[in-house]
């Protein structure tokens, strides 16, 4: 019976599957193969492509060859798993589906998470997003970061988490949670500094949870950040929360009230 196996590219390359197995995935090359194929489960890519990739510039005389020898060696390693990884004419694939890979469920997840806040369902968002979130373990493709393949791929994952863990505090803050938005969204503008529109939520959570000065600061402190750092002015969205704080218009700041959450 094939075993399951579940593929981790958060961190670095492991695989998981039956309890107190383990996978030795080889040297750096085989286990790049590996990651390469696993970013596109159930896709073919070609022989062209993966040797472009793994030997950028200086490919082996025998590199389709070499492929080929990657790929056995990658079957004995994982098994009675080893059909997964499939050989075609023109390329090989991973013959798993996304929900085997965690950078897919975390791609999925940060996804649904979104639509429901967009669709007003800030409980069933922050539970698609808490779960989304929890797939992070590590830096994504951490040991392969200087490699081709990998490096648009990081750059959209980690867009992906900044706007995953905006979403979860828009939220958080629609649910009247400001004391868990204020702390997490503090944390969030200094680590992601110009993200203009986790500020506004700051100030906004700030102002929910009745800091109306410290609400006008925050906005002052990133007006300026975004003048001196980029030289750009801040945006229309930021003017129309500043004005609403300064008039005390609490239907206009996002946000509910915090003794408005709901119970249970």
């Amino acid at each position: 019976m094939a075993e399951e196996l579940t593929f981790h590219l958060f961190g670095p390359l492991r695989v998981s599957g039956a309890p107190g197995r383990a996978y030795p995935l080889g040297a750096r090359t085989p286990r790049a193969l590996l990651a390469l194929l696993l970013l596109r489960p159930g896709t073919l890519v070609g022989l062209t492509e993966i040797i472009a990739q793994l030997w950028p510039g200086a490919p082996p005389p025998d590199a389709a060859a070499d492929v080929g020898n990657h790929v056995a060696a990658l079957r004995a390693a994982l098994g009675t798993a080893g059909p997964v990884l499939v050989a075609r004419e023109t390329g090989y694939l991973v013959d798993v589906e996304p929900d085997a890979v965690d950078v897919c469920r975390f791609a999925a997840g940060a996804a649904a998470g979104r639509a429901a806040v967009t669709a007003g369902q800030p409980a069933q968002a922050v539970r698609t997003l808490d779960a989304a979130l929890a797939e992070w373990r590590g830096a994504p493709l951490a040991e392969f970061s200087g490699e081709p393949f990998a490096g648009p791929t990081i750059a959209h994952l980690e867009n992906l988490r900044a706007q995953a863990v905006q979403d979860r505090a828009e939220a958080r803050l629609q649910l009247g949670d400001a004391g868990w938005c204020v702390t997490e969204l503090g944390e969030l503008v200094r680590e992601m500094p110009y993200r203009e529109r986790l500020w506004e939520l700051y100030a906004a959570a700030l102002y929910r949870d009745g800091r109306q000065a410290d609400a006008l600061a925050a906005i002052t402190r990133v007006r300026d950040l975004l003048f001196e750092e980029l030289g750009i002015g801040d945006g229309p969205g930021l003017r129309a929360l500043e004005r609403a704080i300064r008039n005390d218009d609490a239907a206009v700041v996002p946000g509910a009230a915090t003794t408005d959450r709901p119970r249970g």
